[in-house]
């Protein structure tokens, strides 16, 4: 069994998800795993399918240029080896959230203090909300993978928050809520 990276990005509109399921559909593909967002326009997702025992590499290709043709869509793949399909991401233990006055480099300062305590960033996604009276804030949600640095890793963003002048909050995530 075949898998693929497929990365697809277009103008938003609605039934995108529906037009590359049902693609993946007609051969018999699996979507393993996936995140989708929109973002000022835009949509993108990123899919982990696995082909059927029918279908082929080439035919998945070829499924997915009508699909660009048939749509506007840009569709990149890419195949996995069994060892890339076999791994998984790091479950995450805890959520950061950062709010405060938008400014460049928060994403940086804030994803350079967790790297330095090997914590890995599992998702994130960032918005900014521009008001009337001109000032933009920006809000940001990191799952992260912490392990036993949570701690460490609570002390090391206070730090970061006063540094960039923005709320931090470290909350950890319980397994029984997931």
């Amino acid at each position: 069994m075949s898998s693929v990276l497929l990365s697809i990005s277009g103008h938003d509109r609605p039934g995108i998800v529906r037009d590359v399921s049902e693609a993946l559909l007609e051969l018999d593909t699996n979507i393993e795993d996936s995140s989708m967002t929109a973002l000022r326009g835009r949509f993108a997702m990123m899919l982990i399918v696995s082909l059927g025992s029918t279908a082929k590499l080439g035919e998945l290709k070829a499924a997915m240029a009508h699909l660009e043709q048939k749509t506007g869509l840009h569709v990149q793949s890419t195949e996995l080896s069994d060892e890339e399909f076999a791994l998984s991401a790091p479950e995450p233990d805890c959520v950061v959230t950062v709010n405060g006055s938008d400014q460049p480099g928060i994403v940086h300062t804030v994803t350079d203090a967790l790297a330095s305590l090997d914590a890995s960033v599992v998702d994130l996604s960032t918005r900014s909300r521009q008001y009337q009276d001109g000032n933009t804030q920006y809000m940001m949600a990191l799952e992260v993978a912490a392990g036993d640095s949570i701690p460490a890793l609570r002390e090391r963003l206070a730090k970061v928050a006063d540094k960039l002048d923005v709320d931090i909050e470290v909350h950890v995530m319980d397994e029984d809520v997931l």
